[in-house]
């Protein structure tokens, strides 16, 4: 309450940020250390950059008409009241051994970063909508990925010292494998989907944020929060194709006579593909469920949702078992699912629910980012600015590693194919230069031959 309530006293602000962060990183009670997590992130996700706000209600005394009241203030506390020692003290939290701990700390980091910094870094491009004035965005990339002039900006500086390094932190929590903590896994999961970079942002800004934080993670000293992320993902796909798999498998069962060995056989084989689907899903015990249905064990989960009868079921999840599938399919998955799925009781339910959600694509990246960043490639270049054009791509290529058919769709490849063209013939000897030094041709050619892979034969042949 001290931040909220003297939040403009600096001098005594920064002794108490001393001692939180004290209490967060030597205090021997668990209780006591959840507490500082949970109050720091509440006030500091709360607070604005407005630290006083006046309600100055003036209202005539009750007994002389010459005294008024004195102004009411409410004190929200400034963000810049919190400093970065103390974020970082939060974030030591995250290697704890208690569970809740690391949970809660991450939890609350990760949405300190989404209002304090992205939201306040593309708040211009996000004014912008979608068709956002390229040079706007070209603005806020050489401010923020550009080390030459990032230097000249103090407040971009401070900026990334207290926040920049959030989302290293976010992904190094997928160190925490399912084994050792599948709730932690499935709240990264969440966090990486919904709160980084969220579905209230418009898909250009989301195609920026999305450069601004890989840039980020490939910094010296960061390749590990690289890796970490590049493995969540891959954990996705290889889920996405096993779903696929297993729905396909179940398919062809159905389709056999009723009783008979073929219709046996193709049963069995599908039940194997679903128990593959479970060892890349969450594990039961990263499931909350009710006391009534705690006995269920996973073989007995597997078997009633196979057995279901509503067919929906199955086949809204075919929808999100493509990497390619829009956000309104998502949102379907999460709504209708849990609905179709409750007479298989509380365990089932959660299952399919956490299945949906490790299996669908989230805010963070999906076709509408990747289809985004390959045109603000395209104009970054046209404005002759090879660097972001760049950087666009680079993204391009790290997310279609995991999920190739984000840029296979029409547009998407038919966009860089045009691209490619102008950049191999209709380009001047200086341009020629720049884009050697940035590797604009190789990127594009990497990321075609990729995306074409996941195309069937006759869709690469029509593109020419």
């Amino acid at each position: 309450s001290f931040l909220t309530n003297k939040s403009h006293e600096t001098d005594l602000c920064q002794d108490v940020n001393e001692s939180l962060a004290t209490i967060l990183t030597k205090d021997p009670s668990l209780d006591v250390r959840l507490l500082a997590i949970r109050q720091v992130c509440e006030l500091a996700h709360n607070a604005t950059n407005d630290a006083i706000s006046d309600t100055a209600a003036t209202t005539p005394s009750a007994t002389t008409s010459n005294t008024t009241t004195p102004p009411s203030r409410t004190y929200t506390p400034d963000i810049s009241v919190f400093s970065a020692e103390l974020l970082l003290a939060v974030a030591n939290r995250v290697s704890s051994k208690n569970k809740i701990e690391r949970r809660d700390a991450i939890t609350g980091l990760a949405q300190i970063f989404h209002k304090h910094y992205i939201r306040k870094i593309l708040r211009h491009v996000q004014d912008g909508g979608d068709d956002c004035d390229i040079e706007v965005i070209l603005r806020v990339l050489h401010e923020h990925c550009s080390e030459e002039q990032t230097k000249n900006y103090k407040f971009v500086v401070e900026a990334e010292e207290k926040f920049g390094w959030i989302p290293q932190k976010v992904f190094e929590c997928v160190y925490f494998s399912d084994a050792t903590d599948p709730e932690l896994r499935n709240r990264i999961y969440q966090i990486v989907d919904d709160v980084l970079l969220d579905g209230g942002l418009t898909a250009t800004s989301r195609a920026v944020g999305l450069a601004i934080i890989l840039h980020g993670l490939k910094k010296k000293g960061k390749e590990n929060a690289f890796k970490w992320m590049c493995a969540l993902f891959s954990q996705r796909s290889q889920l996405q194709r096993a779903l696929g798999l297993y729905l396909d498998a179940r398919v062809k069962a159905k389709g056999c006579e009723a009783g008979s060995a073929e219709a046996f056989t193709a049963d069995a084989e599908a039940m194997e593909k679903l128990e593959v689907v479970a060892s890349l899903s969450s594990p039961l015990v990263g499931i909350s469920s009710s006391n009534s249905d705690s006995t269920a064990d996973m073989s007995s989960v597997l078997k009633r949702f196979h057995t279901a009868k509503d067919k929906h079921i199955f086949r809204i999840l075919s929808t999100i078992a493509s990497p390619t599938h829009s956000p309104s399919a998502r949102k379907r998955a999460f709504d209708e699912l849990p609905k179709r799925t409750k007479g298989m009781g509380a365990v089932s339910v959660a299952w399919t629910k956490a299945l949906a959600r490790r299996c669908s694509m989230g805010a963070f990246v999906n076709f509408e980012s990747i289809e985004h960043c390959i045109i603000l490639a395209q104009e970054s270049f046209e404005a002759n600015d090879c660097k972001v054009s760049s950087l666009f791509l680079t993204c391009v290529k790290t997310m279609i590693a995991p999920f190739p058919a984000l840029a296979a769709t029409k547009e998407s490849f038919k966009n860089l194919v045009e691209f490619l063209e102008v950049v191999r013939t209709d380009v001047t000897p200086e341009a020629k230069k720049e884009l050697e030094e940035y590797g604009i041709v190789t990127l594009i050619s990497d990321i075609l031959a990729k995306s074409a892979s996941s195309m069937p034969v006759s869709d690469v042949g029509g593109k020419g």
